[in-house]
């Protein structure tokens, strides 16, 4: 370690400041890094000193801001910028989320090699009285009032989907939605509540000697309002209830369990508020602990991630042709999680850029032993949005696919739509990319909630995969609608040159109708759930020796 660097009196004069101000510097030949004590605690990092920081902030960073600072910080070292400046939120050791704005800079040598980057972040919260856009009351002011006496009830409102709000009509559009919200609250409220503004598109009413259900019936009026702004396009807000001292007598557990109970009900499709309760708790109690047990199993070299295999069958002949890589995870100290939940903590952490290139390279290596093996057998993969954020990505991809010299036209990359595909430009320039070197492209999940017609029409798409909500319900006596769905799309990719494959397919007679249809390929449990490796194999084995037989016949 470098004590000329890290070591010296200055760092400490600075480090010792204010309490609001946290201080950082780094070696950046040793990629060890230095935080002042201050940082330590209130972020409760793994120590004041930190090798190979990068990775290990980001999982601080709030998911939506986590663009901005990739961004931000690549620019900085990648030697296109000597200044790191940017707004963030990033949780602290409560859990929750706090504002940074976050300055520094490169020191270089002089052949103008990188030394040294040092900076400080300075926390928004605690330097305004008022907010400075709505003028109400930040969570500061909030923090002096004391929760230990009286009774009465909190109501935490966030604004749902705000971050498609702000790709879609920009952030000047979005801050007139922020301040149309604030007065309508400040009007509302009614003048023995006080509202505050919490961070980003939160916002608080505490309400003393009232109670739950008085506060349930003022966000019902909010919620109702929020459709019939004028000069806005209707919006929603979900909220998080809680009351006091039943649920906190501090601000920092009041506003944990708020932020529980708000997650929850956004999460909640047909709830949009939420009473905080022992459900809610370990709710939030079991997201951690699996955080934290992904966490280790990430560093501990991917311990415990395993990629399974579900074959993808031509709908003309129902033979195997390709095969999609699904990941999955266990470990000993939970048992009972799906992929379902423990990819989305991945993705919220944005952990799922080292899990989604670890499963990359895992699949490429399983498609080059099979081309090797069968010749013919194609691979696919999930990517999410999130990982393509990350500029790099595809560059990894290719350069994996070479090293292992994979034939690209027999792996096919799968975008799912979990989340938000808003910058459709860059997806356009990534996937062209990989379709120049022969690479497939592929849309997951077809017509769940963010897939869309407007990004086919961005990006092109060589399969298209029909989500199996559509397909399971073509046996439902009456139901013309996922027919009629299903035909149009498929003779929509037809015109347009893209292949498709039917997801969920579970039954003959629905496997009867998409073939009639004229789908291009068939997946699901009919012909096999997601299997090892090695039982992928011996079907294709199966599947082969079975051909063979019937030709000697």
């Amino acid at each position: 370690m470098s004590t000329t660097i890290l070591e010296n009196e200055l760092f400490e004069s600075f480090a010792n400041a204010s309490d609001n101000i946290y201080i950082y510097v780094c070696d950046m030949k040793t990629d060890i890094s230095r935080w002042s004590k201050n940082t330590v605690d209130y972020f409760n990092l793994e120590g004041e000193y930190i090798k190979n920081t990068g990775p290990k902030w980001m999982e601080y960073i709030h998911p939506d801001d986590r663009a901005a600072y990739i961004k931000d910080i690549e620019a900085v070292f990648s030697g296109a910028s000597n200044r790191h400046s940017c707004q963030y939120r990033a949780k602290n050791k409560y859990g929750d989320y706090v504002w940074l704005e976050c300055k520094g800079s490169v020191i270089s040598d002089e052949n103008g090699q990188p030394l040294v980057f040092a900076g400080l972040m300075t926390r928004l919260d605690n330097q305004n009285k008022y907010d400075p856009l709505t003028h109400l009351l930040t969570s500061y002011e909030m923090q002096k009032y004391d929760f230990t006496t009286g009774h009465g009830a909190i109501l935490l409102l966030g604004i749902n989907s705000f971050r498609m709000i702000n790709n879609t009509n920009g952030f000047l559009y979005g801050n007139k939605v922020l301040v149309a919200l604030s007065e309508y609250l400040e009007q509302t409220a009614g003048k023995d509540n006080r509202v505050f503004r919490l961070q980003g598109d939160e916002f608080v009413i505490l309400s003393p000697n009232s109670s739950k259900k008085e506060l349930g019936k003022l966000f019902e009026n909010v919620n109702n309002h929020c459709t019939n702004i004028r000069g806005l396009k209707s919006f929603s807000v979900s909220a998080g209830l809680v009351s006091y001292p039943e649920d906190g007598t501090d601000f920092n557990t009041l506003i944990s369990n708020l932020e529980h109970s708000l997650e929850y009900a956004k999460e909640q499709k047909n709830e949009w508020i939420a009473e905080f309760s022992d459900k809610i708790s370990q709710r939030h109690l079991r997201i951690s602990q699996l955080h934290e047990a992904l966490t280790k199993s990430i560093r501990n070299n991917f311990k415990g991630f395993e990629l399974y295999f579900q074959p993808i069958l031509d709908a003309k002949t129902k033979k195997i042709t390709e095969c999609e890589s699904l990941l999955r995870w266990k470990t000993p100290e939970i048992q009972d999680t799906t992929p379902y939940e423990f990819i989305k903590i991945l993705e919220d952490s944005g952990e799922i850029r080292e899990v989604g290139t670890w499963v990359m390279e895992e699949a490429l290596r399983h498609a080059a032993l099979w081309q090797k093996k069968y010749h013919d057998i194609g691979v696919s993969f999930n990517v999410s949005y999130i990982q393509l954020l990350d500029g790099e990505f595809i560059n990894k991809l290719i350069a994996k696919a070479q090293e292992l010299e994979v034939n690209p036209q027999l792996v096919m990359v799968e975008l799912t739509e979990s989340c938000n595909a808003s910058d459709t430009e860059m997806l356009s320039l990534q996937f062209g990319k990989l379709q120049k070197l022969g690479f497939k492209i592929a849309m997951d999940d077809f017509g769940t909630e963010y897939a869309s017609f407007g990004l086919l029409h961005d990006v092109s798409m060589d399969v298209l995969k029909i989500d199996q909500k559509f397909v399971r319900g073509l046996i439902r006596e009456g139901n013309l609608t996922d027919m009629a769905i299903i035909e149009n799309v498929v003779n929509m990719c037809r015109q347009l040159s893209i292949q498709t494959i039917a997801e969920g397919i579970e039954t003959e007679e629905i496997q009867d109708i998409i073939r009639n249809i004229g789908v291009s390929y068939l997946q699901g449990y009919l012909y096999s759930k997601p299997v090892p490796a090695v039982t992928f194999e011996q079907m294709i084995e199966k599947e082969r020796q079975c051909l063979i037989n019937e030709n000697l016949f």
